[in-house]
């Protein structure tokens, strides 16, 4: 039991003295073989530090760019393989002292094992190395996307304000085309009412005798003491009025037109006219109102055949027989 009791002393001083390590394994292998064994540690201790230095590379490079995950994942892996080569390396160098210290007969094990060591220790330096050359054409490969990047930008920013731009010239040229619209349609409600008040005599000629368009002054002198300004106002508000006798009517009744003129006819001119034609028929009897336009909606043309308007299109009457008979006193 003492005998056993030293050998465990002995055995715990030889694992905590590096000397003492060192001085038996000169007597045991001698000094070339107990240099070797040194020459590993060291090996060892550089290769840590070396995957040390390579993992914080690794660190540094995948807070550089998100744009190379997936290569940093491969370099990860890589790493992380050859820390467990390295854990395995260490371990095997360890029992290798281990056994070296306890037995001596395993030393031509040992050396081919240490052999081995080398061997892996070689292929791990090349490995190294070619993760070094993958690291510097990674760190090339970001300098050139985030260049690349900046140009994108700056090309970005460009298209952007040239998008910019041509949204103003659309808006001004939508303005511009809003604007020609609306002086066209007021040229050419303007020309229909010219032409209408042109081509009245004409159109109503066939129905009425000494076709006339009703001068203002005398519409001002039948109106105005009956409804006043406004009233005035409202009914000379009409596009066209004309006045003439309906000589296939007895007596020949005089008979006004109040004509309203658009290039669509919808329910609005429809409702305009029944209003100027109400408020001429306060002051005198016998007036019709008109819709006149080349274009005519279904639902304005239900309304002047509801309510017995005259519609006038290329030049032709319709609904005058009926207006006659709703809007004329033939007594």
């Amino acid at each position: 039991m003492a005998i056993d009791h030293l050998l465990e002393q002995l055995l715990d001083r030889i694992r905590h003295d590096p000397d003492l390590r060192r001085q038996l394994a000169q007597l045991l292998f001698g000094r070339e073989l107990a240099q070797l064994a040194d020459q590993l540690a060291q090996l060892a201790s550089l290769v840590r530090s070396l995957a040390e230095s390579t993992q914080q590379g690794f660190q540094l490079l995948a807070e550089r760019s998100s744009l190379v995950e997936r290569e940093l994942a491969t370099l990860r892996r890589v790493v992380g393989e050859l820390a467990e080569q390295q854990r395995a390396t260490t371990a095997q160098i360890a029992a290798l002292t281990e056994r070296m210290e306890r037995v001596e007969g395993q030393i031509a094990a040992l050396t081919e094992r240490m052999e081995r060591v080398e061997g892996q220790i070689a292929a791990l330096t090349e490995r190294m190395e070619r993760v070094e050359q993958q690291q510097t054409a990674t760190t090339e490969q970001i300098r050139q996307l985030t260049e690349r990047m900046e140009r994108v930008e700056q090309q970005q920013a460009a298209t952007t304000a040239q998008i910019q731009l041509l949204a103003a010239q659309v808006s001004e040229l939508v303005e511009m085309t809003r604007r020609h619209e609306d002086s066209i349609g007021q040229l050419r409600g303007w020309y229909l009412e010219s032409k209408a008040r042109d081509r009245a005599p004409a159109v109503f000629g066939p129905w009425l005798e000494r076709v006339r368009l009703a001068p203002v002054d005398e519409i001002r002198r039948r109106v105005l003491p009956v409804l006043g300004k406004e009233g005035l106002r409202r009914i000379l508000a009409a596009d066209v009025i004309v006045s003439g006798r309906a000589d296939d009517l007895p007596n020949a009744p005089t008979v006004w037109l109040v004509v309203e003129v658009s290039a669509v006819v919808d329910p609005s001119d429809v409702a305009r006219a029944l209003e100027r034609a109400a408020l001429l028929r306060q002051v005198t009897e016998n007036v019709i109102p008109v819709v006149w336009g080349p274009q005519l909606t279904e639902e304005a043309r239900y309304l002047a055949e509801e309510q017995a308007l005259v519609v006038v299109r290329d030049g032709a009457l319709e609904g005058w027989e009926a207006a006659l008979q709703r809007w004329v006193a033939t007594g």
